[in-house]
């Protein structure tokens, strides 16, 4: 059993990484996938922005659809707050530990 688990490998993976290796894969797929959720959560605010835009600009004197489209673009520049408070963190914890979080070679033990 133990021979067959041996030799199952990782097709996603270009080369087995043992020990330390497997910690430095670890924090670059945490890095890539970081980087990925801010990438589409750029594009969201900024569809949900100019959605809600359009949706201002076609209320017309509706009061409530107004409310609605204001609502909205509130909603796209709080989610791009969050976006950016999340790379402030990101770029404190960087500043503080001495390590680069989103490009991780660092040693391990």
């Amino acid at each position: 059993m133990l021979t067959l688990l041996a030799q199952i490998t990782n097709p996603a993976i270009p080369q087995q990484a043992t020990g330390k290796d497997q910690d430095i894969l670890f924090a670059r797929y945490i890095a890539v996938i970081w980087k990925t959720i801010v990438i589409v959560g750029g594009f969201a605010v900024l569809i949900w922005l100019i959605w809600g835009a359009l949706n201002w600009i076609m209320s017309g004197s509706n009061p409530e659809r107004l409310k609605r489209a204001k609502d909205q673009m509130f909603e796209g520049i709080f989610g791009l707050v969050i976006l950016v408070l999340s790379y402030a963190i990101v770029a404190l914890i960087s500043k503080v530990t001495g390590l680069n979080i989103l490009d991780p070679s660092w040693p391990t033990l």
